[in-house]
């Protein structure tokens, strides 16, 4: 059994609850942008990658991890609050409350309007320079009537259309298990990583679309990179799922010709009998950035994903052979381990 690593998603699964739901924006709405630390789920699971259920856990020591999330008018990233209000995706406003309508139009008073109605002055957003915008109040009050759409934050609506796109920790693929029946590698010889079944879940990009509360969340997900640690201290990145190693590959060719992989690998300088398990543990995580984009909002959204398999690595030790026709031995004992 392997153990999958599942990093960053119980974050997503305990901001997520039905009590973020609210109406329409009020004074006080928070800026947009925020940090949630990453806690750790931890699977146990077979080989064929498939979590049975668990609950979420918090690991202490956990990496932290930053979601990040701006408001957006025609595209631009605009200040969430400014000293004429707080940013209104749908009316294209700086809001900020009134005690009564405002109309040179129509004039009214509150007692018009269904018990419940909020008012707001409306500063219209009329363009950007330099990243500030440019506004001009309106004569006439943005009016909200009780009972419309309810709207969750874009935030937590982000949040769910992300747990709901199911990532995976990728399956591994190591050389030796191809070159060699007993899975054992060789010092000094390239070893090849990849990811065995690479797809939307594992290397991306994956996106989705979905509406939540009233709020439309576009999400694509794609892997910034996958880091390879090989048990012994060393990290290899790589930037993508790796190349496969065949049999083919190793046809005809002696140890020392053996082709190193042209775009995720690594040799190894010592064995691994020195470990606990004789096996150094091989650990690949895919870091992810989920960007989206819904209500007048975005963001990003970090997620990585890990997954362990074992490797023994030994190396060649030259053999004497008796002349005689007596049984063969090593020409060196076996090492030993210090520490």
């Amino acid at each position: 059994m392997l153990t999958s690593k599942l990093l960053g998603l119980a974050v997503i699964l305990s901001l997520v609850g039905p009590s973020a739901a609210f109406a329409d924006p009020t004074p006080g709405t928070p800026g947009c942008v925020i940090g949630w630390s990453a806690g750790q789920c931890v699977y146990s699971v077979e080989d064929d990658g498939h979590p049975p259920k668990t609950s979420v856990k918090t690991t202490p020591g956990a990496k932290k991890t930053s979601e990040t999330a701006a408001c957006v008018w025609e595209g631009q990233v605009v200040p969430c609050r400014t000293g004429d209000g707080f940013f209104d995706a749908a009316s294209g406003c700086y809001l900020r409350p009134l005690a009564g309508p405002r109309s040179l139009v129509s004039p009214s008073k509150v007692s018009d309007y269904p018990a419940g109605t909020k008012f707001y002055e409306c500063w219209l957003i009329l363009g950007i320079d330099e990243g500030k915008p440019i506004v001009q109040i309106t004569p006439e009050s943005v009016n909200r009537p009780p009972g419309e759409t309810q709207t969750i934050d874009p935030r937590v609506a982000a949040r769910r259309v992300v747990e709901s796109m199911n990532f995976v920790a990728p399956q591994l693929g190591l050389s030796p298990y191809v070159q060699s029946a007993d899975r054992v590698g060789i010092v000094n010889v390239p070893v090849w990583m990849w990811v065995t079944d690479p797809g939307a879940t594992t290397t991306g990009p994956q996106t989705k679309v979905a509406a939540l509360g009233g709020v439309s969340i576009t999400a694509t997900g794609t892997v910034d990179r996958i880091e390879w640690s090989m048990g012994e201290g060393e990290t290899v990145t790589c930037k993508g799922a790796g190349s496969p190693f065949t049999k083919a590959m190793a046809t005809g060719k002696s140890l020392k010709d053996m082709p190193s992989s042209p775009t995720c690998g690594f040799r190894y300088s010592k064995t691994s009998h020195c470990e606990k398990s004789g096996k150094y543990n091989v650990t690949a995580t895919a870091y992810w950035t989920v960007h989206w984009t819904g209500g007048g909002m975005q963001g990003d959204i970090p997620l990585d994903f890990s997954r362990s398999i074992p490797l023994q690595i030994a190396d060649l030790r030259p053999v004497l052979v008796d002349p005689d026709g007596g049984s063969a031995s090593p020409s060196v004992g076996p090492r030993g381990c210090s520490g």
